[in-house]
Order: C-alpha cells, then structure tokens, then sequence
C-alpha cells in the first residue's frame, strides 16, 4: 500500500485555493479499496483516490470531498464513493454546506457490483440531502455516466472551461457512435453546459477562477436549509429608492434592460446570475435585499419558452431546497406561439411550472412591471396560486388575453364598422387597457396588494420580506 497518498497534491492545492488559509483538516485518510477486483490487481492508495475532509471559507464551516484523478485516474470504487457519501452525512448533522470536487474517470470497473452499489450509496446520500444543506458540485475534469449524475443531483453546477465535463456517454463512446471524432469539450464541456443545457450554474476559465466562483457562491448560500448560522446586516439602505426605475417605467414600451430593474432594486452589486447563457428571456439568480438572500425570478421576454420554463423550475426548486424568499418581476403576456412548440410539449412545461410554484413552501412576492397576461399572470404573480404579496407598476396590464387581442375580439363588430376602423380599434385598445387590465382594477378587487411607484420597490420588498418572515 502507497501511505504517501498518491497524488494527493492535486487535490490539495485545489482544496487550498477555496479554504481559509490552514483550515483543512482531512478525515479518513488511511481508508484503502477492498472487495472484489477482476483482473491485475491495482496497486492500493491511502485514501483511495479521494480527499475528505472540513475547513472554512471566510470562516464558514464546510465539509468537502474532493477525487484525485492521479489515483486510478480517480475511478469510483465502493470505499472511494462511501467516503464522498460520510463527507455528506457529516455535513448534514453539522448542519454546514457540501462541496463536491468531481474528477474522475467513472465506475471502478475491476470492482464489479461492489463499484456500482457504492456510486448507488454515494446518489442516494445525495438525494437524501436535499433541502437539508446547500450542495456546491465543482466540475473539476471528466465525469461521465453515474458519476455526471453526482454534479447533477447538487444544489449548483460549477465548470471550468478548462477540463471539466459532464456526459450521459463518454467522448469516446458518442465519436463511435457518431462515427467521427468530437471533441469532449463539443460533448459535456462548461461551454454545452453553459448555453445548450443550463446544467451550469456558473462557470469559470479555469481551476483558479473555479475556486473563485466557490468563495463567491459561499457569500450567498445559507448553511443549511435552516438559514444562516449568523445572519449578515446589508450594507446597503434598506429605504433606498432608485429614481432610475421611475425613467424605466416611464419609457417600458420602447425597450429596457429587466436586468438593470432587478439590480437597481437588490443591494449594490449583490445580483448574482446563475445560468446566463442558457435560455436567456429568463433571468434566475441570487441577490440580496436588505442583507438577506433572495431568489430573483424575471422575464427578458415576454413569451415563455420550453426552456425558460425549465429554467424558472429549476430556479423555484433551488429556494424551496435552500428556503429562500422568491422575488419575482413579471413581464410576460404568454407561452411561444408555434406548431413545434405545441408538439414538443409546451403544455406540459407550462404545467410543471406552474406545479412547482404552487409546490412553493417559502416567502413569494411578485412585482407586475409590465405584462401579467393569462396563465403567465397566475404563475409568476397569481395570488390563488400560492403568492404572498403582488405589487404592481403603473405600467403593469393584468388580462386574460393582451389588449389588442382582447379589443380584436370584443368589439370585432364595431370595429369593422367604424368609419375609420384604426382608430376606432385604437380607441377600443384603451378602453380595454383602462376599464380591464389596469392595475388599479386589480388593486380594487384585491388580486393587486398596492400600485407603487417604480422608485420605491425596493424599500416596499425589504418591509414586506420583514413581515413574511414572521410568518412563515
């Protein structure tokens, strides 16, 4: 047996880079394969491939397991994924975060079934630990199959574009299929991830940037699904108002930036964007508003697609497991218009999020910036579908269906027969903005909690998270 622990040092200078300065103390370190093995039988390591242990990031507690590819090109074997598995077990009765440093070259083949039960152990602690403790997965170099699986069951996503993968298949395995030669990057790189599966929840150029990303996520994340140990008061005035949302509002129609609303109205440069690139009409993220962390939910287009509204799930299961208020900024009049999206399974989209939104045990407060139309009303904003409080813009429209389509519809008849049918159809779009959708209809029914002023949403969230969380 190698007691030097082979190749530890990767392993540790990836740790070093995250951690406080000599915080790490490593458990479990002598731990050696044991079981079946087919074939030559490969020399064994102390610690079988993997590094577990505890440190602290900003004096933080965390647990982490990190994979040493240059142990059996870190391939999971039963006592390598039990370790990984007490990491977690730990974290969990410590009540701190899990940080997963994945590289590794899949299933031990040489182990058999012992291999495969214990990567089988390793994804069910993980699942055992949702909603109990935050789970980082660092994507650190390859991960195919089963052991994709790890990164993919976590809380958040992290990839380097250097190095790290995540595959169903490995790159040989889909080249063959494929019958050319592709590139692993082309296949689970943080750049597929990124853009073509939102998998990636943030991504970095390379290991150094990674590790930063860690240290920044850490600053959002709460120590468990109890919240933060020692809450943090925000720097920022919780009555600050922004007279730059008043210019917005005022000008909504000819365009703007729903990226600028949300950060004008969180704290100073507290919005952190998880999953840019992938699906970008819908902007999912963390932020904090008045020190504490919110989810941030808000639409950059106005039409739902498939993917948004995979996105949005993903986003709504992220604040339930970590129980985190969700803030969202409606602008939506819909779901995409298209015969493939019909086909491809819109309606079963919209139906899971709407699902996960009603599923929503946490604080909910929607803001109404433009459109609320339809379905997209109910399910972003809609009181009878588990929202706390709704404001709304001066701009905001609340309809079945938009006011043009509504007039279209309505007043088809007086329309075709006006002397000047333009504008007795423009006429006709006012009046259905004025006596239907306007949110002062809604205030006065009670669908709307109060129409503000743009400059002041923030100052009105902050009291209203004060009070909802009293209550929940």
């Amino acid at each position: 047996m190698d007691t030097a622990r082979a190749g530890s040092d990767i392993c540790r200078r990836r740790i070093g880079q995250f951690l406080d300065q000599d915080s790490f103390v490593e458990l479990e370190s002598l731990v050696t394969a044991n079981g079946l093995t087919f074939g030559p039988e490969r020399k064994k390591a102390a610690g079988d491939g993997v590094v577990m242990g505890y440190g602290t990031i900003d004096g933080r507690m965390v647990y982490l397991a990190a994979q040493d590819p240059d142990v059996h090109g870190g391939s999971i074997g039963k006592a390598h994924a039990d370790k990984i598995a007490r990491a977690l077990q730990l974290a969990c009765d410590a009540q701190v975060p899990f940080i997963g440093l994945y590289d590794t070259g899949g299933a031990r083949i040489e182990e058999g079934i012992l291999g495969l039960e214990g990567l089988g152990n390793l994804l069910a602690s993980l699942n055992a630990s949702a909603g109990l403790i935050p789970r980082i997965a660092a994507v650190y170099g390859p991960c195919a199959g089963g052991a994709a699986y790890a990164a993919a069951l976590s809380d958040f996503v992290l990839m380097a574009d250097k190095g790290s993968g995540l595959f169903m298949n490995g790159p040989m395995v889909v080249s063959a299929h494929e019958n050319k030669s592709i590139a692993a990057a082309d296949i689970g790189g943080s750049a597929v991830h990124a853009q073509k599966t939102g998998l990636a929840s943030l991504t970095a150029s390379d290991e150094a940037g990674l590790a930063e990303r860690i240290k920044l996520l850490m600053a959002y994340i709460p120590d468990s699904g109890m919240g933060f140990i020692q809450p943090v008061d925000g720097p920022d005035d919780p009555n600050r108002t922004e007279d730059r949302l008043d210019e917005l509002a005022a000008t909504l129609d000819d365009g703007y930036d729903m990226r600028e609303i949300v950060r004008l109205t969180v704290d100073t440069d507290s919005f952190l964007e998880l999953s840019d690139r992938y699906a970008p009409g819908m902007v999912t993220g963390l932020a904090r508003l008045g020190g504490r962390t919110v989810g941030v939910l808000a639409q950059a287009e106005r039409r739902v697609s498939q993917a948004m509204a995979a996105k949005a799930v993903r986003l709504a299961g992220l604040c339930q497991k970590l129980n985190l208020p969700l803030i969202t900024f409606v602008d939506a009049e819909g779901y995409t218009i298209g015969l493939s999206d019909e086909w491809n399974g819109l309606v079963q989209s919209g139906a899971d999020l709407m699902q996960a939104m009603l599923q929503l045990d946490i604080p909910r407060l929607a803001v109404i910036v433009g459109k609320a139309i339809g379905t997209a009303y109910l399910t972003f904003s809609g009181k009878s579908c588990g929202t706390d409080l709704v404001y709304a813009w001066p701009t905001a429209e609340i309809a079945v269906v938009n006011a043009d389509t509504a007039a279209h519809i309505i007043y088809r008849k007086e329309i075709a027969a006006a002397a000047d049918p333009i504008t007795a159809r423009t006429d006709f779009v006012r009046k259905y903005e004025d006596e239907i959708a306007s949110p002062y209809v809604a205030a006065s029914l009670g669908h709307v909690d109060e129409v503000i002023l743009p400059s002041a949403t923030r100052p009105r969230l902050i009291s209203a998270l004060d009070m909802l969380t009293t209550a929940y």
